[in-house]
């Protein structure tokens, strides 16, 4: 079984010519080059109508037709579910993801998913046809375009059908949707737009974390290693903004993503001096009240913070189908939106 047709026009390319499968790994994201090669051994990929082998050379203006593979289906059960949908069509659907849930099955995790809701609300998700993915459970994410942390709530997109999905993960993959946080971060935030690039990877002390190397180091043991590139490390690039300041102590922070990495906020923010209020994580350390700050009560309330207070905000992209530009905005959760109101009379 394959997916739906879609087609693609070559576009300039650096050499002039490229190999079939290598050209189609590097357009479409998420398909590796085995992948490619598997699809139009299959007879799922035409070059102008004609079915070719992987080596054949295309060039600028041919037209690329395919069909991508169909995921396995997933084992997992549809569990009823309330989700808070802010707009749903027939392509996709974007919710308010809650805190305290994970959007998929993974190590660790034996409970109910956002997934097993969204199986429930839509009996048929959206499947890529990945096998390069960080954990290899692609059969168990129908739907996910991207993710949020189990205990950050926000915007999301999920697509309904592959081509949707394919759409939906291009535009994560070239960086052409727009996404925007909001966190409260424990410490007082610099004034100004601060960039943080970095290189994050896996915490080889312990697999469930990642860590952030500088540009420099990377660059630094890239060359001393005689390689290209190092396996398993990703740039990473976060711009954050401050928007305001409550007793010198606490910061509310915008930021945008450049990139999509896993823990990429949270690994940045505490790379900068002010982990996540919450996190418990990457940002443990207590916030540092001088005297008298705040009431006794307000600063019960900020040392009983259990999760990360980071919110996905905006999420802006291209919808699939229509082509028009849909932008959607998720309100603050009870938990963050009352911390902040408390917070108002302190701030500076």
């Amino acid at each position: 079984m394959a997916s739906e047709s879609e087609q693609i026009t070559v576009t300039p390319l650096d050499e002039g010519r490229s190999r079939l499968d290598v050209y189609l790994s590097r357009t479409l994201p998420g398909l590796s080059r085995s992948k490619a090669q598997e699809m139009i051994e299959s007879g799922l990929v035409t070059v102008n109508g004609a079915v070719e082998n992987s080596k054949f050379q295309v060039r600028e203006g041919d037209v690329i037709s395919f069909q991508r593979p169909e995921a396995p289906q997933s084992h997992l059960d549809p569990v009823e579910m309330q989700l808070d949908i802010l707009f749903e069509d027939d392509s996709l659907l974007v919710i308010n993801k809650p805190a305290g849930i994970a959007v998929h099955p993974g190590a660790g995790e034996k409970g109910a998913t956002l997934v097993h809701g969204l199986l429930f609300h839509c009996k048929k998700l959206g499947r890529g046809s990945s096998d390069d993915d960080d954990d290899g459970e692609v059969n168990e994410r129908p739907g996910i375009v991207h993710r949020l942390d189990k205990d950050t709530t926000g915007v999301m997109v999920v697509a309904k059908s592959d081509v949707a999905h394919a759409h939906l993960s291009k535009q994560f993959h070239d960086k052409t949707n727009f996404r925007q946080y909001v966190a409260l971060m424990n410490g007082a935030f610099p004034e100004g737009d601060w960039v943080r690039d970095s290189y994050l990877h896996r915490d080889p002390r312990e697999r469930t974390r990642f860590a952030s190397m500088d540009v420099n180091v990377y660059e630094h043991k890239k060359q001393r290693e005689g390689m290209d590139d190092l396996p398993g490390y990703r740039f990473a690039r976060t711009v954050f903004k401050r928007e305001a300041l409550y007793g010198n102590v606490l910061s509310l922070v915008s930021l945008k993503l450049f990139t999509g990495r896993t823990h990429q906020i949270r690994l940045h923010a505490n790379d900068l001096g002010c982990p996540i209020l919450g996190d418990q994580t990457y940002g443990k350390s207590p916030v540092c009240l001088g005297r008298l700050i705040f009431n006794p009560e307000l600063e019960g309330m900020i040392a009983s913070i259990e999760r990360q207070m980071l919110h996905a905000w905006v999420l802006g992209f291209t919808h699939p189908v229509s082509g028009k530009w849909l932008q959607f905005e998720a309100p603050l959760p009870s938990d963050f939106a009352k911390l902040l109101q408390r917070l108002e009379p302190y701030k500076t």
